[in-house]
């Protein structure tokens, strides 16, 4: 009992110590106000959504509160006394929460659209967070302790460094990959082994901060580190997304199934993607453009569903989608109608409503905004696929 009359007050020393640092809350509120201002700018030469910078800017964020303030939080404690690693961690994994969500309010408000799978992304984040918390603590608690440790610790931070340059063997890299999956991908399972990874090395890093002073914790955290690189390394997740703006035209023929543009898979989906396209096909049932009174409007609400993951080059969700929207437009659309609806859409891509765009998170899948002209393009590209494989049809 006495041990945890004692334990709450130390949480809120702990966790308010940051807020008592001059300059500490405005750059934590200012960092976030430059990074989501600079991806703005961005969106307005390339109007992709701010979604899909979601990885590196969420990154950016733990990366800054979760290893640097953490390493001079270990640091700070050092020098009080002996500190207690479970209540430094649980206060700078509550301020990390706070520096993400408060990020993430921010972003909303300028324009970024909701989370298609929350679940996920704060399974993400919270990999991320423990990872980026584990190695400042380390670094904090090897600073603080003799001349050669603080050597360690300025090595330590200089091989993170070094190795963002190479995706497989960085925490920034899995922590990219894995946000990125959770907030426009199939969500965390496709990166799964980067979301492992980012859980065992912050588990190692806070193993390692307990043995300091000692010599082998750092060669224990390589070790760990570099066989955890290796597991990334074999089981890699997907690409990350990113704006394909590419103009297309009907003129010509149609561009082919294995094609950068308007791709349709010819191989049956992995566990993961049959997990993601059966959560899509369930939401598409409770999806209200997808039950449009206009037969027209329906099927073109639909080719969204394929056309946006396709303008933002979603792999490999994107080639599967297709094959799923297909089935969709069958179901809900008259077999005598099909055909000539598909031709109608494919021969006039400017007529109808593209608005359904903004609802598609609740499909699990990332928002169109800005400019219609690309999107448009892609509808009319699938639905003129899609009427070819009507015809081939036997």
């Amino acid at each position: 009992m006495p041990n945890q009359q004692r334990l709450w007050p130390a949480l809120a020393h702990e966790i308010t110590a940051d807020a008592r640092q001059p300059g500490l809350p405005l750059a934590a509120w200012l960092v976030p106000l430059l990074l989501t201002a600079a991806l703005r700018g961005l969106e307005a030469e390339v109007p992709a959504p701010l979604s899909l910078a979601a990885g590196t800017f969420y990154t950016v964020m733990a990366l800054g509160v979760g290893m640097v303030g953490g390493a001079v939080q270990m640091a700070a404690a050092c020098q009080r006394g002996a500190p207690r690693l479970a209540v430094l961690l649980f206060s700078r994994l509550v301020l990390v929460g706070m520096a993400l969500l408060a990020t993430h309010v921010l972003a909303r408000g300028l324009g970024m659209p909701p989370l298609p799978h929350p679940v996920s992304t704060t399974l993400a984040l919270l990999a991320t967070a423990l990872c980026y918390v584990g190695l400042g603590m380390l670094i904090g608690r090897l600073a603080a302790t003799t001349s050669r440790a603080a050597w360690s610790a300025v090595l330590l931070a200089g091989l993170f460094l070094a190795l963002q340059a190479l995706p497989a063997l960085s925490p920034a890299g899995w922590s990219r990959l894995v946000i990125q999956m959770a907030v426009t991908g199939t969500g965390t399972r496709a990166a799964a082994s980067g979301l492992a990874a980012l859980a065992g090395l912050g588990v190692l890093a806070l193993f390692a901060a307990r043995l300091v002073p000692r010599r082998w914790p750092l060669a224990l955290l390589v070790a760990g580190w570099l066989a955890l690189a290796n597991f990334v390394w074999q089981r890699p997740g997907p690409p990350l997304p990113q704006a394909d703006m590419l103009p297309v035209s009907l003129a010509a023929s149609l561009p082919p199934d294995t094609g950068r543009v308007a791709p349709i898979a010819a191989t049956a989906p992995d566990a993961a993607l049959t997990s993601a396209l059966a959560r899509v096909t369930r939401q598409i049932a409770k999806w209200p453009p997808a039950a449009d009174p206009d037969p027209v409007q329906r099927a073109r609400n639909l080719l969204l569903i394929a056309a946006v993951p396709d303008l933002y080059d979603t792999d490999p969700l994107q080639s599967h989608l297709p094959l799923l929207v297909e089935a969709e437009l069958k179901q809900r659309l008259p077999a005598d109608q099909l055909p000539a609806l598909l031709a109608a859409i494919a021969a006039q891509p400017g007529q109808g409503s593209a608005a359904a765009r903004e609802s598609l998170p609740r499909l699990g899948l990332p928002a169109n905004t800005g400019d219609e002209a690309r999107l448009r393009e892609r509808i009319s590209l699938y639905a003129a696929k899609l009427l070819a494989r009507q015809r081939a049809a036997p």
